[in-house]
């Protein structure tokens, strides 16, 4: 096949083979092997499990379990939401005079706002601690 450049203006030719599957591997293992040692050129090397938070302190680890908890309530914040949506539909069905459906309606809409505020409390304790940590550790 031939292409021309169109910034010089030469003709280029190249030709295609079709590769076997013993140097279809032998290249991809000589290109993983060029980018290990491209890798250690740089200076990035690769950190055991173990290794992670070798430079965590005290506070660090406060942080850590803190975010950790925090996350663990901002995730069981849907599944809580689907329950007093459930307690909301049932609230319809439940009365039959209308000046009570309403009253019981808003007790269950009240549950909607202290999750929403539960959930933002999580979800803020959640990022600013694991972001905190982050960054004293990186540092």
């Amino acid at each position: 096949m031939a292409e021309e450049n169109p910034s010089v203006g030469d003709v280029i030719t190249k030709q295609y083979t079709a590769p076997n599957k013993r140097s279809a591997v032998a290249a991809v293992s000589k290109e993983c092997e060029q980018n290990i040692s491209k890798s250690k050129e740089d200076g990035t090397n690769t950190v055991p499990y173990y290794k992670l938070f070798s430079f965590a302190d005290s506070l660090d680890y406060l942080l850590m379990s803190v975010g950790t908890i925090s996350a663990i309530g901002n995730g069981l914040c849907m599944p809580l939401m689907t329950i007093v949506t459930g307690d909301v539909i049932d609230s319809f069905g439940e009365i039959r005079n209308i000046k009570e459906v309403s009253n019981a309606v808003s007790k269950v809409a009240l549950k909607f706002v202290y999750l929403a505020l539960g959930a933002a409390a999580a979800s803020f304790l959640q990022m600013s601690c694991w972001m905190i940590t982050g960054e004293r550790q990186a540092a």
